[in-house]
Formats: structure tokens, C-alpha cells, sequence
């Protein structure tokens, strides 16, 4: 059998967070530290090659980098891992972590914008952090460098040691690109703005 190119094999985790017109879900793409199992918490690599088990590595990750791109209101709810074939492309879920952890910005998220920040990977591949609904307002670009606010905390964790982001072809973020924000087509949409 061929390997697939999945962006998401080994595993990912799917982060839920309320949303201004609809809760969300963050994909991130992880790279187990061990053969996960089934019901019992696995342990991720880390940037730095450390081991740590998933329920420490997510709320570092939502407490450092990702609350500060929403507002109090926001609640992030749970996490669930999963484990993906590289040659079948099935997922098998693996664990979950219950967060109740709020956003941390001072402003008021902005319905229906999405935030994209993107990252050049040690295989010269682009690794994309989504946020939505979060307090950065429509057509905000940042090209090599972004204001000293959640944007700067995205970018320190994703660079760090600590975090758990994997990019494809076995390799971890090396550099931030850029940051863009704008309106979502889809959430304008189903939000009634705009048409069919």
C-alpha cells in the first residue's frame, strides 16, 4: 500500500471553542511521542523532541498562545486526539481533555473574520493556524512580524520548544510567515449576510 500525503497523519487534535455566530473546531496536526492507545492519554513530541502528555500540552497551548486572540467571553471547551493511518487515512479516536478555559483579549471578538497564521516548516512547507471569530478585525496583514498582542503569543509558542504543532513530511515550524485576516465566506453566508 502507498503512504497518503494526509497533512493530518499521525494525529491531530480538535479543539472546541465557542464562536459570535457558531462554536468552532481547531485542527492541529500532532505528532505522537509513542503508539497512542485507545482510552488512555497519550504523551506528544514537542518541537524540542520532549515527551508530554496530551492533557499538559493542550492547556499550555490554549493558556500561552491561543487565549489571547479572544475574548472572555469565549470559552474553550474540550479536546479530542486522534490517531491517523498514513496508508488507509482512518482515524481512530484515542482521548479527551475537558478545558473550560476562557479567552484572555480585552476587545470583543469579531463576528464572521477568520485569522490564518501561516509558518515555513524545516521541509520548506507551509503550516496554517486558524482562529475564528477572534478579535482581529477584517483585513489585518502582517508580513514577517505582528503587534505585540495575541498574534505575538501565537507566534512565540508556535516557535518555541514547547509546542505540538507537526507539520507534513516529519517536520516542525521553523519561521513565521504571516498573519491575515478577513471575512469568511462560508460563516457570511450561513450567518445570512451576502446570499446563498
Amino acid at each position: 500500500m502507498s503512504v497518503l500525503s494526509s497533512r493530518l497523519a499521525p494525529g491531530f487534535v480538535r479543539l472546541r471553542y465557542s464562536g459570535e455566530t457558531q462554536p468552532h473546531n481547531q485542527i492541529i496536526p500532532i505528532k505522537f511521542a509513542a503508539t497512542p492507545t485507545p482510552g488512555v492519554e497519550p504523551s506528544l513530541a514537542t518541537s524540542d523532541e520532549s515527551d508530554v502528555l496530551f492533557n499538559t500540552a493542550i492547556e499550555n497551548y490554549v493558556t500561552a498562545a491561543l487565549a489571547g486572540s479572544f475574548d472572555v467571553d469565549t470559552s474553550f471547551g474540550f479536546a479530542d486526539i486522534y490517531s491517523v493511518s498514513p496508508t488507509t487515512g482512518l482515524r481512530t479516536f484515542i482521548f479527551t481533555h475537558n478545558l473550560g478555559e476562557p479567552g484572555s483579549a480585552v476587545t470583543a471578538n469579531v463576528p464572521l473574520v477568520e485569522g490564518v497564521f501561516v509558518f515555513k516548516t524545516t521541509a520548506g512547507k507551509p503550516l496554517k493556524v486558524y482562529t475564528m471569530e477572534g478579535v482581529y478585525a477584517a483585513d489585518a496583514r502582517s508580513i514577517g512580524d505582528v503587534p505585540n498582542d495575541g498574534r505575538q503569543d501565537m507566534v512565540d509558542y508556535i516557535l518555541s520548544g514547547a509546542n505540538i504543532f507537526y507539520g507534513r513530511t516529519d517536520s516542525w515550524p521553523l519561521a513565521f510567515m504571516s498573519f491575515t485576516s478577513k471575512v469568511n465566506d462560508v460563516l457570511r453566508r450561513r450567518d445570512g449576510f451576502g446570499g446563498v
